[in-house]
């Protein structure tokens, strides 16, 4: 039942209602003695029947009300009246940062604000041992011009020591657009579980979309938390600094040791991302603190925040006896978690719905509660691999990789395994591929520096570059090394993956990203119709020349799988031939063209201008699409099944604005 103004509940005379959600509905009131006005939660006259929701609701005022923190609402007094249960607390004159989306998005500046002090607030209650479990923007009440931020509603926070207790077994709580992995299936929790619900809601702040929005229901929400990568705020919101990307990539992983182990780092690491003042992002991970001995958090494998749909959490490897995630991981900064083997697996079978959560706190919904079941182990297959400079003999899963040749990183990291180093020419990984790096990973310049290499004590080397003889020794000497297969002229990314694949016994894996990413070319295809029987060219261009794209390079695969028409004869598969050709610009107009891309990483290049261009280019007739961006260049002269989705992505878009 609603109040309406000029009731009388405990004393408090009710003026207006604030809001209304599952559990009761708050209402400004004026307080019986001082002349204030004060925010009066009332449980509604159904619920304060049950026992279970009375527990809660008071359960609310009791842990409130030990919070002393000028960003967080304070609890002045609870009672029950004529059955209806209440709670009087601070009221806070202004909006909240729910209500301020409706129009859109938030500038970067404001966004970064509100995290900050938010992240105040939260860190503390985190040091006092207590989680919120319901982060989200509309728990962010906005003093007039943002002069005070508070955070609301600890009505289904919990001490950190305690159990679930007032939740029923495999109840989610939280809302599902914000709720963080191990909550949706049911694992213990901790401080971590509202960091990544604060980096959720950073995401909708700055996109004015919540992270995983979509069709389907809440059930398809909790689906893509579990099991999709945190999406790129650019791809929404391309206005922003690409530095964001990584900082919310790292604050919604699917592992919580992955992610910034304070809301104050999240908040700090934002703000220096949002003002491009500073590199925001570091690839070593912040320390995680020691877990409780009262409160044991999970084991989360290593999960990188990769392209594609991938199962959560990953399956397991039997290795010598132990249990080890999928994966070779660098040994981590902080106290290890406790081993996999520590808790009963879950048998394999289907993906299946559990249950339903119908008991949410105010503005939150009843959502579904995935469980997601794990692979059962499976033993590494002893091999040995013919290379083209010997034959490696493996007998167990590797756990240290180095990752040396062009597109070994991407193909490691695809097939869920983080190397200990990754060789990159001026030490610059594209930032598709620094996104998918989760834990302390070296990266090195070349494969001279054998010192550097060897101090990340690998015990596999993959090297599938050209290499001659010498920097083979050089690099077995070290670790076993593993280079390009036997025959292997045909040498696309997917051929790359299935070798790699079968290297680290995740064949089955590879196959799988190669099925997925032909379907999703396809889909594209016919998303884009006007891209069909279209010739296209692409051509480099860099202070030392202009080359031109073979039809047999990776870049040219890839633009034919968009139904485009690349002019000149494919070789045949036993054919070895060059990516790129030296071309002469005035002679490339001789042959004409429907579109033309050019990629620029000359020095007059940026902002996607014929700047600087030799004078053949701007004589050309056809559709010009200029790329300049590095990453995306990078992409198409390495491809891989990571670069590929990046440019499903990017490129595509560019692409579909002027082919029509």
């Amino acid at each position: 039942m609603v109040l309406h103004p000029g009731a009388v509940v405990g004393g408090y005379l009710i003026e207006s209602i604030l809001g209304s959600g599952g559990m009761g509905t708050v209402y400004r009131a004026r307080h019986p003695v001082l002349p204030r006005s004060d925010a009066l939660k009332v449980l509604s006259a159904e619920l304060s029947r049950d026992e279970h929701f009375r527990a809660r609701f008071e359960r609310e005022a009791e842990l409130a009300a030990t919070l002393d923190h000028p960003n967080i609402v304070t609890v002045y007094n609870r009672g029950d009246t004529d059955g209806h249960l209440w709670i009087a607390m601070q009221y806070v004159a202004g909006s909240d940062a729910e209500k301020e989306l409706t129009g859109g998005r938030m500038t970067p500046q404001r966004a970064a604000h509100i995290i900050t002090e938010v992240a105040k607030a939260l860190d503390y209650a985190h040091r006092q041992q207590l989680l919120h479990r319901d982060i989200k923007p509309a728990n962010f009440l906005l003093g007039p011009q943002d002069e005070r931020i508070f955070l609301a509603d600890f009505g289904i926070a919990r001490a950190l020591d305690e159990a679930v207790g007032l939740t029923q077994t495999g109840m989610v709580m939280a809302s599902v657009a914000y709720a963080a992995p191990e909550s949706l299936v049911g694992e213990p929790t901790d401080h971590r579980a509202d960091i990544y619900s604060l980096g959720c809601s950073l995401y909708r702040m700055l996109t004015g979309v919540s992270p995983f929005a979509r069709t389907g229901g809440m059930a398809a929400v909790a689906a893509a938390h579990l099991m999709e990568a945190p999406p790129r705020a650019t791809d929404t919101a391309p206005q922003l600094p690409t530095a964001i990307d990584a900082v919310l990539t790292r604050a919604m992983a699917k592992d919580p040791a992955h992610r910034f182990q304070t809301a104050g780092d999240l908040a700090a690491a934002a703000a220096r991302a949002l003002d491009e003042t500073t590199d925001a992002v570091r690839i070593t991970p912040t320390p995680a603190p020691p877990p409780r001995p009262d409160h044991t958090p999970p084991h989360w494998p290593t999960h990188p925040a990769g392209p594609g749909p991938r199962p959560y959490p990953p399956p397991h490897t039997a290795v010598g006896g132990a249990a080890w995630p999928t994966g070779p991981t660098h040994p981590a900064p902080h106290p290890p978690a406790p081993p996999p083997l520590s808790r009963p697996r879950r048998p394999r079978r289907a993906l299946i719905a559990a249950s339903l959560a119908a008991v949410v706190l105010l503005v939150a919904g009843a959502i579904t509660v995935w469980m997601w079941p794990r692979d059962s182990q499976t033993p590494y297959p002893a091999q040995q691999l013919a290379h083209q400079h010997g034959t490696a003999t493996l007998t167990e899963q590797p756990r240290a990789v180095v990752a040396a040749g062009p597109g070994d990183a991407d193909a490691l990291l695809s097939l869920d395994v983080q190397p200990v180093a990754v060789i990159a020419p001026d030490t610059q990984l594209p930032g598709w591929e620094r996104d998918l790096i989760t834990g302390d990973v070296a990266v090195l310049p070349d494969t001279n520096d054998t010192a550097a290499i060897a101090a990340t004590k690998p015990d596999l080397i993959i090297d599938t570059a050209p290499i001659d003889g010498a920097t083979y020794r050089s690099l077995s000497q070290i670790a076993t090394t593993i280079t390009r297969p036997q025959n292997a002229n045909d040498w696309t990314w997917q051929t790359h993956l299935q070798w790699v694949g079968r290297i680290l016994g995740r064949s089955d894996r590879a196959q799988e990203l190669i099925d997925m990413a032909a379907t999703a070319q396809a889909d594209l295809r016919e998303a884009h119709p006007a891209f069909d029987a279209k010739s296209i060219e692409m051509v480099l261009v860099t202070d030392n020349g202009v080359n031109l794209a073979t039809p047999e390079s990776g870049i040219a695969r890839y633009l034919q799988g968009l139904g485009f028409r690349y002019p000149g004869q494919t070789p045949s598969a036993t054919t070895s031939v060059a990516e790129l050709q030296p071309v002469d610009a005035q002679q490339l107009n001789l042959t004409p063209t429907d579109v033309r891309v050019i990629l620029r990483t000359d020095k007059a290049a940026g902002g996607g201008s014929y700047n600087g261009l030799p004078q053949p280019f701007s004589q050309y007739r056809g559709v010009t699409v200029i790329v300049d961006n590095p990453d995306t260049i990078a992409a198409l002269q390495t491809p891989g099944y990571a670069a590929t989705t990046y440019l499903n992505k990017t490129l595509i878009d560019a692409l579909a604005s002027q082919v029509r």
